[in-house]
């Protein structure tokens, strides 16, 4: 099961998200904003993790190179990613009343627009493009300026929202580095050394 998981984790995220946006379109006119936002930005996502890992893919790469970041077996870190992408990007297309839940999917479009940018820094780009920033700034970004405006504007965050949407994203990040990290035997310390180094060194 582990193997399958590990060779076929892409294929079953975008199987995933293509019955997200095909639920999405067929109940477009019943929906509330908020769900057919995250139907959208979960098929956004899909097309992101496809262009980090495929066309024309190499970001995963570029990572563990830069960082001296070495695992037992590299899909180990697409299997987390997709898996922190469900638990983000997913649930809240079945809890569409949660603000806080849409709130913490959608601000992984601003996340990811800002980190490939930094990324051509930290990775010394001599063009200014790391694989995946073109979906996060032509299709997540959009997406989530959008729903964070309607949220805001019809009063659907409450300070309480703000607070419960940061700490969940953060949550999921925090254990997802922590397992791809220490599962390839660097203490977290050491990697977040690597991180800096890579920025500013």
């Amino acid at each position: 099961m582990k193997e399958f998981l590990l060779k076929n984790n892409l294929v079953l995220i975008t199987v995933l998200g293509a019955c997200a946006l095909a639920y999405t379109l067929a109940f477009w006119p019943s929906m509330p904003v908020p769900q057919r936002c995250v139907g959208l930005f979960d098929a956004g996502i899909v097309i992101h993790l496809w262009e980090e890992g495929r066309f024309p893919g190499g970001f995963t790469e570029m990572i563990t190179d830069r960082l001296h970041f070495t695992q037992a077996d590299p899909r180990f870190g697409g299997l987390v990613t997709d898996v922190l992408v469900l638990l983000i990007g997913f649930v809240p297309l079945l809890f569409p009343g949660v603000s806080f839940l849409v709130f913490a999917a959608v601000s992984l479009g601003f996340i990811e627009s800002f980190a490939h940018i930094v990324a051509i820094r930290m990775f010394r780009k001599r063009r200014p493009y790391t694989p995946g920033m073109a979906s996060a700034l032509a299709v997540l970004l959009p997406i989530s300026i959008y729903t964070t405006w309607y949220l805001v504007t019809n009063d659907l965050m409450r300070p309480a929202s703000w607070a419960c949407a940061i700490a969940y994203l953060l949550a999921c990040v925090a254990v997802a580095q922590q397992v791809v990290v220490r599962t390839s035997g660097m203490k977290y310390s050491e990697f977040l050394g690597n991180v800096r180094k890579a920025l500013w060194g």
